[in-house]
């Protein structure tokens, strides 16, 4: 798998520490999965922030 391509994970079992290392370039961990979540993907791809 290319390091350049975003690889997102969902830790859907609660606020814990994910499985995989993230928050470094392409690679995000999600504590929970609502709806707002898509938004969040799409935020970090345009280079955003929710403010």
């Amino acid at each position: 798998m290319s390091r350049d391509v975003p690889v997102y994970t969902w830790d859907i079992g609660g606020y814990r520490v994910g499985a995989n290392a993230s928050g470094a370039g392409t690679r995000h961990t999600v504590g929970g999965l609502t709806d707002h979540v898509f938004r969040l993907v799409s935020l970090s791809e345009a280079g955003r922030d929710a403010a």
